[in-house]
């Protein structure tokens, strides 16, 4: 065994007496094989859930827009599947590990040795305080070397199993407090509820929107954004310029929608910190198409004066 081989083992809190049967276990075949497994099959299972959770949700709120004849639509999926996202990462660790780790199997033990030994090149800290941690708690009473590798093995796979179940506990509470929502708008009303029954929902009238917030900036990450924002006498709001119509065209559905809207209604346009222009003519000329489109897109946002000379010889 090679003196950084040694020096590593007793820096992670390996027993002297074990280190030479450790240091001279080579790796099992297809090792490093086994490794890129299993960390590609949790990506896949994790990118397999969030994508399933997207779809459900978006055909749950199109189909809640179906029912109540809406006129536009939206989804959101919510805190908890950033909690799915962890979850089913840990899940492919934990069943991953409980395959390739078998007690006694002599495979198992040289992969974990071979682990221990490897010099991590980056994140080598939070690496190796993994691993002390590991030892510490699973491999006390070990009797020989294989039984300390056996020990840690077992361990590794339990806390992967522990760990999997928090953080669905933990996917429930951030669902509580952050739930994936659906939301639509009829001509009558804007509605925004859970798609689990985790708590109610909210119904606005349309009636009582107290200002329309309007414009079509260019956003840096959002890139061409239709403004249509209403705020409501309880303090909601709800930009249902960005909402996707149920058929037919957004800015006919939202001229509906603005059409109810109570006389007298406060109007704002839309501002941002980092300034960017309420109307950009790559917005209005992507949302209203033609020279038809772009006239009714103007009625449906009533620029002013001063908004309107800005946007001269740009369309």
């Amino acid at each position: 065994m090679s003196t950084d081989a040694a020096l590593r083992l007793a820096q992670l809190g390996v027993p002297t007496e074990f280190h030479a049967d450790i240091g001279a276990r080579r790796p099992p075949r297809f090792h490093t094989l086994t490794h890129l497994t299993i960390i590609l099959f949790s990506i896949a299972l994790a990118v397999a859930a969030i994508a399933t959770w997207s779809r459900y949700v978006d055909v749950a709120g199109r189909e809640a827009a179906r029912s109540a004849n809406a006129l536009l639509y939206d989804s959101d999926i919510g805190a908890e599947s950033l909690g799915l996202l962890f979850a089913m990462l840990l899940a492919g660790g934990w069943l991953c590990g409980s395959i390739t780790w078998r007690r006694g199997s002599e495979n198992a033990r040289n992969g974990w040795a071979v682990d221990l030994i490897h010099e991590p090149a980056k994140n080598k800290a939070v690496t190796d305080w993994t691993w002390r941690a590991m030892i510490n708690r699973h491999t006390c009473g070990a009797a020989s070397a294989g039984e300390f590798l056996d020990r840690l093995g077992a361990g590794i796979v339990r806390d992967l199993r522990f760990a999997f179940f928090a953080m669905l506990g933990l996917t429930a509470a951030l669902g509580l407090m952050f739930p994936a929502h659906i939301s639509f708008a009829t001509d009558s009303a804007v509605t925004d509820r859970p798609v689990l029954p985790f708590s109610r929902g909210l119904v606005d009238p349309i009636p009582n929107a107290m200002t329309v917030v309007t414009g079509c900036p260019v956003l840096p990450k959002e890139g061409n954004t239709l403004v249509y924002r209403l705020r409501f006498a309880d303090g909601t709001d709800a930009n249902i310029g960005a909402w996707q119509p149920l058929s037919g065209s957004r800015i006919a559905a939202l001229a509906i929608i603005s059409a109810r809207l109570p006389a007298g209604i406060s109007r704002e346009s839309f501002s941002n910190p980092i300034g960017s222009e309420p109307l950009a003519a790559d917005c209005i000329k992507a949302y209203g198409g033609d020279e038809n489109g772009i006239a009714k897109l103007f009625q449906l946002l009533r620029p002013s004066e001063s908004e309107m000379k800005a946007l001269d010889g740009r369309l």
